[in-house]
């Protein structure tokens, strides 16, 4: 069985941050995305976001805040993720 190795220097980068952008999407909804836009952006729109999406809120600042939908599909919560 033969490995194929990748190679990073090929990669075709993601869009820079801006507007809420999927990552990662299943059936159930978008389980990973980043943007700029505050989390009550993402809490505002219905039927998207899957229960435990993860939200990466790139700030120009060089750092960033991750949340986390501890809501429904239907109606979504953004809280901060935090480390214990």
């Amino acid at each position: 069985m033969s490995v194929e190795h990748f190679r990073h220097e090929n990669m075709i980068p993601g869009p820079a941050a801006g507007a809420v952008r999927d990552i990662w999407k299943t059936e159930d909804g978008v389980l990973l995305c980043y943007g700029t836009d505050a989390n009550s952006v993402l809490e505002a729109i219905d039927d998207r976001f899957a229960p435990g999406c993860i939200y990466i809120k790139s700030l120009t600042a060089g750092s960033s805040i991750v949340y986390n939908n501890i809501g429904t599909k239907a109606s979504p919560d953004f809280d901060v993720m935090t480390i214990t």
